[in-house]
């Protein structure tokens, strides 16, 4: 795989410290008109060079949410509460849209749902990655380096680079994401955020573009956030993984140990809803019930109206974020009444 250089006059970038991002008990509402919506709350983690984690959970637990925040897009309507976003170091929140679109494309990028809707449908896919190349790498590219760096950009991610000046409509809905991919590497950052990378794609599409970001990571050292309501695909490409349930964290760890080792009864009951083409046979057990209206949230623990395991302290107090191993930590009372799926047989 040919690797792209930095952007010329940049310095060397060391992507071996630790703590990149650095997410501190992150709070986020929306104002509606009944009221707010509490869609991010009390969200820690931290992202280190290199690294991939993975955001799992049910559509509007705050996933989405998050990442917009970590960009600082979130809609008109969004209020943080409190919290920092530490990048390299420096809080996000507190800085200026104008301090702010310095570092998006440069230091943090994203690789959106929707290929399609992704792109300006009237204007050449290559004058829009170039769009970003001129406006945050400095000092600016000539007309042929900027080339050259599409050109060996769209090579990376198994594009033909004459597609560069082709419109949108004129790729396939793989190649449209594959050049989604080559327009968040353009400016070559430190961490890529993919939302839902392979939505609307056939199996082996998925799996074509999987494998190249995870090739992608590995060459350039790049640190990644996928987000994804398919906990497959997160246990494919991740290292770390966050269940999100509510707009909260309700269980965060190394992938392996969460999947072969759920503590959270959502976890838990999300491995045993989807079948596996491995392993022993087993029984599903389907998730009941529907997520709670984040307008009027449940009281102490979020997750206590679908909880097979809920007593009455959870129903008055909101568990704690408690390491239960090494580097495996739960939001929940009862976690050691949770099976693991070495003991049912199915790790």
């Amino acid at each position: 795989m040919q690797t792209i250089p930095s952007p010329a006059g940049a310095p060397p970038r060391d992507r071996t410290d630790a703590a990149l991002l650095e997410v501190d008990n992150l709070t986020m509402e929306y104002e509606v008109d009944g009221g707010n919506v509490s869609a991010v709350s009390n969200v820690s983690f931290a992202l280190h060079a290199g690294e991939s984690l993975g955001l799992v959970g049910e559509s509007g637990c705050g996933k989405t949410s998050v990442a917009m925040s970590l960009l600082r897009l979130q809609a008109d309507n969004a209020r943080f509460r409190e919290g920092e976003i530490r990048l390299n170091g420096e809080d996000l929140l507190p800085l200026s849209e104008a301090e702010m679109r310095t570092h998006r494309w440069k230091d943090i990028s994203m690789v959106f749902q929707g290929a399609m809707n992704a792109w300006n449908p009237v204007q050449r896919v290559g004058a829009q990655i170039l769009e970003a190349i001129n406006l945050h790498i400095k000092p600016r590219p000539t007309a042929a380096e900027a080339r050259k760096r599409m050109e060996d950009l769209f090579n990376l991610v198994g594009v033909d680079p004459k597609m560069l000046d082709r419109y949108p409509h004129e790729f396939s809905g793989g190649m449209r994401q594959r050049a989604i991919i080559a327009m968040a590497l353009s400016c070559d950052p430190q961490i890529i955020i993919a939302d839902e990378p392979t939505t609307a794609l056939d199996v082996i599409v998925q799996d074509q573009i999987l494998a190249q970001l995870l090739r992608i990571q590995k060459e350039l050292g790049m640190a990644i956030i996928y987000i994804s309501h398919d906990i497959a695909v997160i246990a494919e490409v991740t290292q770390k993984i966050a269940v999100m349930y509510a707009g909260r964290i309700v269980e965060i760890g190394p992938t392996e140990e969460v999947f072969a080792n759920p503590r959270h009864p959502y976890g838990y009951l999300l491995l045993h809803s989807a079948p596996s083409i491995t392993g022993p046979r087993r029984r599903l057990a389907p998730l009941k019930g529907e997520p709670p209206n984040l307008l009027n949230p449940p009281t102490g623990c979020r997750f206590h109206p679908r909880c097979p395991f809920a007593t009455e302290k959870c129903v008055v107090e909101s568990p704690p974020l408690q390491e239960v191993s090494p580097g495996h930590s739960v939001e929940c009372w009862h976690w050691d009444k949770v099976p693991s799926m070495a003991e049912e047989g199915h790790a």
